[in-house]
């Protein structure tokens, strides 16, 4: 074993698993599958991690499993140091990865491979192979990090149909005079078999039946020999079980006897031969086991399945599926009394075997209670709604395959069950409750758990990226598999929310980064500010954790402007096309908790919420205030939890929130302090924006959506650089004489720190100058939403240069307006004679019920109360009238 893989397997079981190394043995593993301190290892060679408590758990984990990081980068790890011993060992590298990798004995299999390298030009990238020879070209497996090839894990160079890979100390005659030939899908999997004495060889795919190789076997064999038997080993999968049945006809059809090898579900996991080989699972008894499954596999009726199962588990009743469908058996003990009788037999061990077996075969009663095959591939749970559920695959008669979740309660009781099953076309279950539990009870042996999270997005909890069809965790990125989870090392996890649906292409050759070029050519500071907005938003989570606090982000414009040109392209950088937002307004109250919940490191972009006809006092209208707690990452909404206690559950506001309408918004303080604000005017617009505002529109999703990926596998470094940035910025904006708030300093200072983030060194979208200007620009959104706040809103304002009109008319001692009277500290106004003498005057008297709104917010005279009685100064009897109170200075 490689002493440096072996010192770094020795780390990671004390730091991540808490072992404890003592003497030749690791102890007091926690146990990947119970996570009890009672897994151990051998330490100088630690493979396999066994737990000890064989009654409850007894799992086998091999390292390879638990920390498959460690076995990516083989040309690093096993690279001679000087040349002398490179070409001593020209082979180095492939040696380490068959022999710690594999599991290989290198002396078996010396001289049967080659080491080569491979380089792909479209992604410029390359990795050391190990090529086995094939008749009419190679095999080879690339060894570093082959996930940087998409899903092209191995090569086939030349044409293999009905050719083998055959080990290269066997000869064709030496097949020929072989009493049984294993055929796998991979080499390895050929390899594995050969160490333990097994002659196979591999038809490098389950569609590949080698009839040229078997046809150069036959010739071999003499005039009245017998031929040897083919024993179909191939994968598990449905694609394997298939083509083992469909080569068998053939094979037969040809006068070969066959035979089958079938690895069962194991540890709620398929596994191959070569995993086998590493698991030490290819003993005598093993391999008895997976002859059984083979046998089973091959049977050619429902009948001669059941006698199978019966001979080897000997119960009474059972279930069972054969061709799609799932069939119960029992065993009529008078009818079996019966036919002992009619073979004139004392007992049973009188017996012939071909009697007994035909006495059994014909007291079996044979049922079918269902027309398809349901089974369990995992167990679902999410911690922080307490939901649980069983995902199904469910395989009909005519091949179809359907996923679908099922609840505890919908495979307890057999009409649940029916009913459930029904949602598919076909599939019907007649059988009763007392058959299903004992099918459920039977499948739910060994099944694995998955975690699940109610969003898209990241989930800081596991510090994964899920997204629709991909992952990505600490740089790498995984496609969802066939049972639809995501497998990162011995985490399984997956996504329950069905939308939004993010696509991100990880083909990197097609990714385009010009697009930022285009964005500031199109809308100048403005874009690259709205861009740097983008970038942070995929971090959200990551910067609350570190800063408590992530802005908001303010895009408006006058029509024609390019709002929906900019977001709609950004959404494509994250994967989503031809969507810009939602309307708040339109919404529901629950309906826009839901959209703010449904995503996490994701913008949630609210547009034209900025009508003025909106009641704020309408039950369910939207409400800027409802934002606050989004700020900070804290709950939006509480929810109560359906038990009989007193429970609730606040979900966390994990995304970014971005505002797009043609006003600015009109709110408290406290909300536009969060705010980070942009206008965009048609002034700048020239025909070379025009074109690339059009680029924008028209580039595919494709060539741009790579963008996540980049900025997710950069995360530690762009991170680095905002975390040292943003504290320094913040204080240079706070020693502005025009910038006062440490809040507006805070977020600003963010935003130019994930400016940089864009430049040259964080993902090197845009040169210097571009982002120098773009920082300045953001330095003056500072300056002017420091200037904001210091004054009223419009509205605000113009009525009190009404207020001062309407009481500068006339006699300065008879005020029209001015309950309080002349000389008193405050001032108090009824708005409805306010509006009656806007009417005197010709004034334009703005919109009451906003009005009432933003006068709370009136700052040149301080609002004091609203609706307080006042005995006035201006009526003659002094009446008391209700007025709204503010401080005159």
């Amino acid at each position: 074993m490689n002493p440096q893989l072996r010192d770094d397997i020795v780390s990671r079981l004390e730091k991540q698993l808490k072992g404890k190394v003592v003497k030749h043995y690791i102890s007091k593993i926690e146990c990947p599958t119970c996570n009890q301190p009672e897994a151990f290892t051998n330490a100088d060679a630690p493979w396999m991690i066994k737990c000890g408590r064989e009654n409850r758990c007894g799992a086998q984990h091999h390292v390879k499993d638990l920390f498959p990081e460690l076995f990516e980068s083989w040309t690093e790890r096993y690279t001679p140091k000087d040349e002398a011993e490179r070409q001593a060992n020209p082979t180095a590298v492939a040696d380490g990865y068959l022999r710690d990798g594999r599991g290989f004995d290198l002396m078996r299999i010396r001289g049967w491979y080659t080491q080569e390298f491979y380089h792909d030009h479209t992604i410029n990238q390359g990795t050391t192979t190990v090529r086995f020879a094939l008749p009419n070209g190679h095999w080879e497996r690339l060894l570093d990090k082959p996930q940087r090839f998409g899903k092209q894990k191995a090569r086939i160079i030349g044409a293999y149909k009905g050719q083998a890979w055959v080990p290269p100390i066997l000869s064709v005659k030496e097949l020929a005079e072989a009493k049984e030939i294993w055929i796998t899908e991979g080499i390895f999997d050929a390899i594995a078999l050969m160490h333990v004495g097994i002659t196979a060889v591999s038809n490098l795919s389950s569609a590949n039946y080698i009839d040229q190789l078997l046809e150069s076997i036959r010739k071999e064999v003499p005039a009245g020999g017998k031929l040897p038997t083919l024993v179909w080993a191939q994968d598990g999968d449905h694609a394997g079980r298939k083509a083992t049945l469909k080569h068998r006809d053939r094979a037969e059809a040809g006068g070969w006897t066959c035979e089958a090898a079938q690895i069962p579900m194991m540890d709620g996991r398929r596994y191959d031969w070569n995993d086998l080989l590493q698991l030490d699972r290819l003993g005598t008894k093993d391999l008895d086991k997976y002859r059984y499954h083979g046998d089973l596999l091959l049977a050619k009726s429902p009948g001669e399945k059941a006698l199978l199962m019966y001979n080897q588990r000997e119960q009474r009743e059972f279930w069972f599926d054969f061709a799609g469908k799932i069939w119960w058996w029992k065993l009529d003990m008078n009818a079996y009394d019966r036919e002992m009788r009619m073979c004139d037999a004392e007992n049973a061990t009188s017996l012939t075997p071909e009697e007994r077996e035909g006495a059994l075969k014909n007291a079996g009663v044979l049922t079918h209670i269902c027309n398809a095959v349901p089974r369990p591939l995992y167990f679902q749970r999410n911690q922080t709604t307490d939901e649980s559920a069983y995902y199904y695959r469910i395989e009909t008669p005519d091949e179809a395959v359907h996923q679908l979740a099922m609840t505890p309660k919908q495979i307890t009781t057999a009409g649940e069950f029916k009913n459930r099953l029904m949602n598919i076309k076909g599939a019907q279950f007649t059988g009763s409750t007392k058959q299903l539990d004992r099918i459920v009870h039977d499948q739910m042996i060994g099944l694995r758990t998955v975690e699940t999270i109610d969003y898209i997005g990241y989930t800081k909890e596991h510090s994964v990226y899920l997204f629709t069809e991909q992952a990505i965790k600490d740089g790498k990125n995984v496609a969802i598999n066939d049972e639809d989870f995501f497998q990162f090392g011995k985490l399984s996890i997956k996504t329950l929310a069905p939308a939004p649906e993010i696509y991100v292409n990880t083909d990197t050759s097609e990714y385009n980064p010009h697009w930022a070029s285009q964005v500031s050519q199109a809308f100048g500071s403005a874009g690259v500010v709205a861009s740097a907005f983008w970038l942070g938003s995929v971090f959200a989570e990551q910067i609350r954790a570190a800063h408590k606090s992530y802005p908001f982000f303010e895009l408006v414009g006058e029509a024609g402007a390019g709002k929906s040109t900019l977001l709609e392209f950004m959404w494509k950088l994250l994967g989503r096309e031809d969507y810009e937002g939602f309307d708040p307004s339109k919404a529901t109250r629950v309906g826009r908790y839901r959209q703010f919940e449904q995503v996490s490191n994701l913008p949630v972009v609210l547009i034209e919420a900025d009508r003025e006809s909106i009641d704020k006092s309408k039950a369910g209208q939207f409400d800027w205030d409802e934002l606050k707690t989004a700020y900070n990452g804290r709950a939006i909404r509480s929810l109560g939890v359906k038990t009989a206690g007193s429970e609730t559950r606040e979900p966390p506001f994990r995304g970014a929130i971005v505002i797009s309408q043609n006003a600015q918004v009109e709110a408290s303080e406290a909300i536009l302090s969060r705010i980070l604000h942009i206008t965009l005017t048609r002034e700048r617009q020239t025909p070379q924006t025009k074109v690339a505002a059009e680029w924008l529109e028209r580039v595919p999703m494709e060539q741009v959506s790579g963008f996540l990926l980049q900025a997710t596998r950069a995360e530690q470094q762009l991170m680095e650089i905002f975390d040292k940035a943003c504290a320094h910025y913040e204080a240079w904006l706070l020693s502005l004489e025009e910038v006062r708030m440490v809040r507006i300093a805070k977020n600003h200072g963010q935003l130019m720190a994930l400016v940089d983030c864009l430049g040259e060194k964080g993902l090197g979208l845009l040169p210097e100058p571009i982002i120098a200007e773009a920082r300045q620009f953001v330095v003056q959104m500072a300056k002017e939403r420091q200037a904001a706040l210091n004054a009223d809103h419009p509205m605000v304002t113009e009525f009190w240069e009404a207020f001062d009109y309407i009481e500068g008319t006339g006699d300065s001692s008879k005020p029209k307006l001015n309950h309080y009277g002349p000389d008193a500290k405050q001032i108090a106004v009824n708005l409805k004679e306010f509006e009656r003498w806007c009417g005197e005057f010709k004034l334009r008297a703005p919109d009451m019920r906003t009005l009432k709104h933003l006068l709370r917010t009136s700052k040149t005279r301080k609002f004091i109360e609203s609706n307080r009685s006042v005995r006035s100064k201006i009526t003659e009897q002094e009446k008391t009238v209700k007025c709204w109170i503010f401080d005159r200075d």
